[in-house]
């Protein structure tokens, strides 16, 4: 049986030099235009859906769009493919589990030479000795970022986002933003990425936790510097203390406390990612703020002071 070559860049209709933005809008316009949904019970058009879906998920992968590009270049030069008899077509064989990983990759096959060359039916390593066969292709996964505040990521929150399909179609999906989530963290969604034959793929969202001005986070511990009044620094007081949530704490500042001075919170920090009942410290530092605009009375009040402590 032999494999017939398929030219990916020719399907899409794109230069074999068109960059990521070309590649994803000509599938967009040709996937619309030869939907299913669009062509009801036109074999031609959904053999041709299948073909698009087959050639963008090559050229959109950089390691399989690279393999396929060493692969065309020899099949140019030669006229056959790597191993291939001299009739120029490549057969199936019966061969063992490491050489099917190196040959194949794990992707999931739409034809036989996708299959061939890119794909394996047991989704990554091979049991030694199978055949390689056919399976339905699975939907894309799909990576997005996430951009929420340091509140949300304090208590956790519910986001509303719209995605948009390659035909062009949009949905709206509510998405649990976790307690103590960190900046760079990975949220994976099962069954809301790319549609395929055999379902959608799973939507990752890459998360963005914007910097808060007003602390500094270390894990599960948060610091912020708090405005002491001069007065309250020397004869002591109280102070309030932010939260990222929005709730102010009050802090309790001792006569005498000097400038830079940082005081714990204890359990007021980031929670805990799965454990929201348990979190970090929140540290204050104290910023003695020093009174301006003195009257003549204040003035004379600060003279005699530092005269007494002489």
């Amino acid at each position: 049986m032999a494999v017939d070559y398929k030219d990916y860049y020719k399907i899409l209709g794109v230069d074999r030099n068109a960059d990521d933005k070309t590649i994803r809008q000509a599938y967009r316009k040709l996937a619309r235009q030869y939907h299913p949904d669009v062509n009801p019970g036109d074999k031609q058009a959904e053999e041709r859906f299948k073909e698009i879906n087959e050639a963008y998920e090559v050229l959109s992968d950089p390691e399989k769009r690279k393999k396929y590009d060493e692969l065309s270049s020899y099949y140019q030069r030669y006229g056959r493919w790597p191993g291939a008899s001299g009739s120029g077509g490549y057969r199936y064989q019966t061969i063992t589990e490491e050489d099917l990983e190196d040959l194949l990759g794990g992707a999931s096959p739409f034809s036989d030479f996708f299959e061939m060359f890119f794909g394996s039916p047991f989704g990554g390593r091979a049991r030694t000795g199978r055949t390689v066969g056919r399976q339905a292709p699975l939907g894309r996964d799909v990576e997005s970022v996430l951009e929420v505040s340091l509140a949300e990521a304090y208590d956790g929150a519910t986001r509303m986002i719209e995605l948009e399909d390659l035909d062009g179609s949009r949905r709206r999906l509510e998405v649990k933003i976790p307690a103590g989530v960190e900046d760079g963290a990975r949220i994976r969604i099962p069954g809301q990425g790319l549609p395929g034959a055999a379902g959608r793929g799973d939507l990752y969202l890459r998360i963005h936790v914007r910097p808060d001005p007003r602390f500094t986070r270390e894990g599960t511990i948060l610091r912020t510097r708090v405005d002491v009044p001069l007065v309250t620094a020397m004869l002591g007081g109280e102070v309030e203390v932010p939260t990222p949530s929005g709730r102010r704490l009050l802090l309790k500042i001792p006569p005498e406390t000097p400038n830079g001075k940082s005081f714990r919170l204890r359990g007021q920090g980031m929670p805990v990612l799965g454990q929201p009942d348990q979190r970090g410290d929140l540290y204050a530092e104290v910023n003695v703020v020093l009174p301006t605009h003195l009257t003549e009375e204040q003035r004379r009040l600060f003279e005699a002071f530092a005269r007494s402590l002489r």
